[in-house]
């Protein structure tokens, strides 16, 4: 059955992590995406996460500061409904290849274009890098972490929101396109996916207790959540949250041997030597278990627990098995992998991996020969620095 997005063809010209991520959820719903890169591939192809940012597309190159190439390229734009991009503010235009330059030839054409900060505002020529987005958001200082002050966070917050925002803004002006008939500009940043996450955590920051506060720590100081964390038999770790929303049929304390846990009344009033000797007894009791022994005894009693696992063992858990969130692909430089699938299902037209990160420039001969450019033409264009 064809994807809900058979027959939308995408020019990708993107790079980092927003751009090309966004993208693939549009193409392993059945977009023809085809990726537009220079003839040397650039400094990213072969960063390890793009080999499987840039799978289920083509691969065309094109030298768009080439006049040849950027007529190639042209053509290749009357084919396409979507072009997106993630160049600085200003560097689209310079090729001729804005949207305002594109738009009279391209009236249908959605041009989605993926900067660090948006185009109008009066810093867009800043680098766009992840972490300086972070900084320059306040996403560093929400961060709790090994010392008071601002941490770097390891998950690139600002691309991982604005890979969604690439793909819903390019679906909406789809949707639109088919009520007007027109296309349009459509633009997000990192700057802008960033502050779809941290509107809830600041408003949260600005209203609660110190209390509160302390029970989201990461690191500094030893939180609830972290204190969640124990070592069980065998070097095997568990997260026992305890709490699971339901009314447990019995405490952790009793299902671990323990006497029963003090009151919060009771908590107030017990000494730093004492919390600690209790923390020491509960963690000794944990080390005697076997983890997945007592989490089957938590979820029974209706406590919330789970095992923690390292990355490698997620790709055989049953959970994203059974959801196909699990691909095997094989891929043409690095040979048979194992990567995560497709994160969202439609029933009627399922998504589908249409294959790895293509090799550079492996489907010049295919694309530019049904725009009806001849070999030779594309060994000419080639000898000339144009593909």
């Amino acid at each position: 059955m064809a994807g809900a997005l058979e027959g939308v063809r995408i020019l990708d010209l993107t790079w980092g992590v927003a751009g090309p991520i966004g993208v693939l959820l549009l193409a392993e719903q059945g977009a023809d995406v085809i990726k537009v890169e220079p003839p040397d591939g650039g400094p990213f192809r072969q960063t390890t996460g793009c080999y499987v940012w840039n799978r289920s597309r083509r691969s065309v190159t094109i030298n768009l500061q080439d006049a040849e190439g950027i007529e190639l390229f042209l053509k290749l734009l009357e084919t396409a409904d979507v072009l997106v991009e993630s160049f600085r503010p200003g560097v689209m235009q310079k090729l001729g290849l804005g949207y305002d330059a594109l738009e009279p030839r391209f009236p249908r054409l959605i041009y989605c274009s993926v900067p660090g900060y948006p185009s109008n505002s009066r810093h867009a020529g800043r680098p766009g890098y992840d972490a300086l987005v972070q900084a320059r958001s306040g996403e560093q200082y929400e961060q709790p972490g090994h010392r008071p002050g601002p941490v770097f966070l390891h998950t690139p917050q600002p691309s991982m929101a604005t890979m969604y925002l690439v793909s819903i803004g390019i679906v909406a002006a789809l949707r639109a396109r088919e009520l007007t008939g027109e296309g349009q500009h459509v633009e997000t940043s990192l700057y802008q996916g960033v502050l779809g996450y941290t509107t809830q955590i600041w408003q949260y920051s600005e209203n609660s207790t110190p209390q509160s506060r302390s029970m989201m720590q990461k690191t500094h100081p030893l939180s609830i959540h972290q204190a969640s964390i124990y070592e069980c038999d065998d070097g095997e770790w568990i997260h026992a949250a305890a709490t699971s929303g339901m009314t447990p049929k019995k405490s952790p304390q009793e299902i671990l041997g323990l006497p029963p846990a003090p009151s919060l009344r009771e908590m107030a009033t017990i000494s730093p030597e004492e919390r600690a000797r209790r923390e020491e007894e509960t963690r000794a009791a944990y080390k005697k278990c076997k983890r997945d022994e007592l989490v089957e005894q938590f979820h029974e009693n209706l406590l919330g627990a789970e095992a923690i696992i390292p990355p490698e063992e997620m790709y055989a858990h049953p959970q994203l098995v059974a959801n196909g969130m699990v691909a095997e692909v094989d891929d043409p430089e690095l040979g048979p992998t194992t990567q995560i699938g497709i994160p969202f299902t439609l029933t009627r037209t399922p998504g589908e991996v249409k294959g790895p990160q293509p090799l550079l420039g492996q489907h010049n001969s295919e694309v530019f020969g049904e725009l009806g450019v001849t070999d030779a033409q594309l060994e000419g264009l080639k000898a000339k620095g144009a593909i």
